[in-house]
């Protein structure tokens, strides 16, 4: 069950100086500052003071032009740190599923959910990189459509073990010593082409029942992915390429859907587009989604364009931090008004708690 919002669903993508792989040279950053907590909680922070309703950090196990400068940090673990210096913003960290377990991810993010209080989310990534398989030595490189059907199964095992203890299954027992009923634990019995998992989880059920699964279509494979998660992302493009999307994700069942867009934000477009130039002559931008240059009220403008194509928001991807964060907070803080100092992810999508899917099951005994 949904409930209807008007407002704009607005994501703020971070990285550690920005979406430019030359982000750091704008300002004259040194890259090591972002080793630091205090780094990465400002940048949080920042989000949420521009209305944002998640932030997402990235992850990868190979560096990128964007963090071989600086290291790439544990998105989970780094959501973690963030969590109790902000208040109203989902924490969404990266879980690449092509190499990973989902016994572990779950319990990682039920884990989140319990320290931000029920503002934890995850989205899971793939890759197809052979240095990334090497690293593993496991299996060798999938196409798309086996990353695809992979990382499907490892958010199906996820929400399995997110619901293997029921809501009431800690009793804390003080007389007989008993901290679990047994009777409300369940296995889940998984089997599938990539993964068997029995379960139960070792965590309680988090505070959300299931916390905000996220998926990035890049292609039509990818599609089946975010069909069994709570919001897609798709690269931004034509009109008529976002229609189309949008009206396949929507047969799927897909409730929320947003547009990924890169800005770089000036007080004209001209400047803006000399922006990514001066920054491209260090190092070129390469990017997967709509690079946007221009002013923030033009950036409005497309928001409220895609909305009326049929998304629900955006997950906007800063070119550079400590430039365009600013000015996303100018544009957007007045999105706020109205809007609760606290609550849960779902709270802010509009989302409703989801039952758990084995309450009414045996045991684990």
């Amino acid at each position: 069950m949904t409930a209807s919002r008007t407002r704009p669903v607005i994501g703020i993508a971070l990285e550690p100086f920005g979406w430019h792989p030359a982000a750091f040279a704008e300002v004259g950053a040194d890259p090591l500052t972002a080793t630091s907590a205090e780094h990465w909680v400002g940048l949080a922070r920042s989000a949420e003071a521009a209305a944002a309703d998640f932030v997402s950090f990235e992850d990868s196990f190979t560096l990128t032009a964007r963090d071989r400068l600086s290291g790439r940090f544990d998105a989970t673990l780094l959501a973690a740190r963030v969590a109790p210096s902000t208040t109203r913003i989902g924490l969404v960290p990266t879980v690449t599923a092509t190499h990973t377990e989902p016994f572990h991810a779950s319990k990682a993010i039920a884990t989140l959910d319990y320290v931000s209080k029920g503002r934890a989310g995850v989205l899971p990534a793939t890759t197809g990189r052979q240095a990334d398989a090497e690293l593993f030595g496991r299996k060798p490189t999938q196409d798309s459509a086996s990353q695809a059907a992979e990382a499907l199964e490892y958010v199906r095992v996820l929400r399995d073990l997110w619901d293997s203890w029921d809501d009431d299954a800690v009793i804390r027992d003080v007389e007989t010593g008993r901290f679990v009923d047994r009777e409300r634990l369940h296995y889940i019995d998984f089997r599938g082409e990539y993964f068997d998992v029995k379960g139960p989880s070792i965590t309680p059920r988090p505070p959300q029942g299931q916390p905000v699964v996220l998926a990035r279509v890049n292609d039509l494979a990818s599609e089946s992915v975010a069909a069994v998660a709570d919001i897609a992302i798709v690269p931004g493009g034509t009109d008529e390429q976002i229609v189309a999307v949008a009206t396949r994700l929507r047969a799927a069942g897909v409730t929320r859907i947003l547009g990924d867009v890169t800005v770089f934000l000036a007080d004209s477009e001209r400047t803006a587009a000399r922006r990514i130039e001066k920054l491209d002559r260090r190092e070129e931008l390469a990017d997967d989604a709509l690079v946007f240059a221009g002013t923030g009220a033009e950036l409005a403008l497309l928001v409220e364009r895609w909305q009326r194509l049929g998304l629900d928001g955006v997950r906007l991807r800063p070119g550079v931090n400590a430039v365009d964060l600013p000015r996303l907070r100018d544009t957007f803080a007045p999105l706020l008004a109205g809007r609760p100092a606290t609550g849960t992810f779902p709270d802010l999508l509009g989302l409703s708690r989801p039952a758990g899917r084995f309450a009414k099951a045996g045991g684990a005994q």
